[in-house]
């Protein structure tokens, strides 16, 4: 961000030199960034030297603006999600074509599952992969069309058509389940936050050892994670319609029908 802010303040462009030694950034370092800059179009050489802001420059700002407009409209939902539940909270983005850990919120529990923020996530063994893949089709045919999905573990999801069937079944209930698909005795859960434009780019994450989250407790977390990623959608300005908060009767019945397919696929 110093560089494309260092740009935008020099409209007629920047050498490398000056950019390093305005900027007190190593040359290494700086040539580094310019290059991925360049890569994704939000810088450009004017000349052989000469470095400008390129034609996705405005693009790359305003979605780091909006990442950390989104982290902070979340944290007090996530923050008293975390107090209710006693468990790790996590805000959940898509980054082009992948999703990843934004923001953490940490419960006092002795063993809990810590995730990495800003590392990758499978789109089909994780429920923020299969959560936000589900709403977006650019994503799903993307999944479903890789070359290889990746078996993380024996119970990750890799047959086509099965996959095809629980991102339906995820749109149609609002929410996600991963049962040990990318860590084997770890439960995932991904609810939806939708935008003001009704996308859903982002969702509420919590997860826990399966002992912690055992069939007649799931509903109750579920229901409190719908809560939260419709407080903060419509927070948002998301369209009233977009995210409809699951109650805790619901999601009883959603998840007979979700053990139930399961058992079907086996």
């Amino acid at each position: 961000m110093k560089i494309l802010e260092y740009l935008g303040h020099h409209q007629e462009g920047s050498a490398l030199k000056r950019i390093c030694d305005d900027l007190a950034i190593p040359m290494s370092s700086a040539h580094d960034l310019l290059q991925a800059l360049v890569e994704i179009g939000a810088a450009r050489l004017a000349d052989q030297r000469t470095y400008v802001l390129g034609p996705r420059s405005l693009v790359l700002a305003l979605s780091i603006v909006d990442a950390v407009d989104l982290r902070q409209v979340s944290r007090p939902f996530l923050t008293d999600l975390c107090e209710e539940l006693n468990e790790n909270t996590y805000l959940a983005l898509r980054s082009g074509s992948t999703v990843t850990y934004a923001d953490r919120y940490e419960a006092g529990q002795t063993l809990s599952v810590v995730m990495k923020l800003g590392g990758p996530r499978p789109l089909h063994g994780s429920s923020i992969g299969k959560l936000i893949t589900a709403y977006n089709p650019d994503l799903e045919e993307r999944l479903l069309n890789a070359p290889v999905l990746e078996q993380l573990t024996p119970f990750t999801l890799t047959n086509r058509t099965a996959l095809q069937d629980e991102l339906a079944h995820i749109r149609s209930r609002a929410y996600s389940v991963s049962d040990g698909e990318s860590v084997e005795g770890i439960i995932g859960l991904a609810t939806p936050i939708a935008d003001a434009a009704g996308a859903v780019n982002a969702a509420v994450h919590v997860s826990a050892p399966r002992g912690r989250l055992a069939p007649d407790h799931l509903p109750r977390v579920l229901a409190a994670m719908s809560r939260t990623g419709a407080l903060i959608s419509l927070q948002l300005g998301a369209p009233p319609d977009a995210v409809h908060a699951k109650s805790h009767e619901e999601i009883v019945e959603l998840e007979e029908q979700r053990l139930g397919q399961i058992s079907d696929r086996s």
